[in-house]
């Protein structure tokens, strides 16, 4: 498994000193499936991270540059079942042959923390690699579908005719790390098709 360091109705928001309640929403954002970007779109995160519809998908608007992609910083932490989340960040680059796409929030809580929380939210199972919580899926061409990854199969071997999705826990940027002390991340790595993209980012098909 490649770890990103070697680089329905809409729920009723229930509102309180910039406090939410979890909604459907973020599960899904968890699931890093399809539906996982328009969580921006909830009043939550809406005033914080502006976007808008293209051919009916959510597009991302503004935004800080960095290396990878754009970040947005919120002027206050939101918090959604105990996480508070400081930051929205989304990338698209080619390395080293394969395509990396990451998209997530940034938080104050550190990567045990972050988990603990996560856990509590989506009963998500996550692998623990030198600090790092990872959830990895690996693309099935035969099943056109995302599968549980075969840690035995895959382990020390370089994908390369297909791709991981993985629902990381991972340490803030260094150059946020007093505010950010977390980061929780989607991200699909390798050689990434159409088809992966209609499942996971289907903004993203040209």
């Amino acid at each position: 498994m490649k770890l990103r360091h070697l680089l329905g109705p809409m729920a009723t928001l229930i509102t309180c000193a910039n406090t939410y309640a979890a909604t459907p929403s973020f599960e899904k954002f968890l699931a890093c499936d399809a539906n996982s970007l328009a969580i921006v779109s909830q009043p939550a995160f809406k005033q914080h991270i502006p976007s808008g519809l293209e051919n009916g998908q959510v597009k991302l608007n503004g935004g800080t540059k960095t290396d990878l992609g754009h970040r947005w910083i919120f002027d206050k932490p939101v918090t959604v079942e105990g996480i508070a989340l400081t930051g929205f960040f989304a990338e698209d680059v080619d390395l080293m042959g394969s395509r990396v796409i990451n998209w997530g929030f940034y938080t104050q809580q550190d990567p045990a923390e972050l988990y603990s929380l996560v856990h509590e939210v989506a009963g998500a199972d996550l692998a623990k690699v030198n600090g790092i919580y990872a959830r990895a899926q690996i693309w099935s061409h035969k099943q056109s579908a995302w599968v549980p990854e075969n840690g035995d199969s895959t382990a020390g071997k370089l994908v390369t005719d297909t791709a991981e999705r993985i629902l990381m826990v991972e340490p803030g940027p260094e150059d946020l790390a007093k505010s950010s002390k977390g980061m929780l991340t989607c991200s699909v790595q390798g050689s990434v098709t159409e088809a992966m993209l209609k499942t996971t980012r289907p903004d993203l098909i040209k």
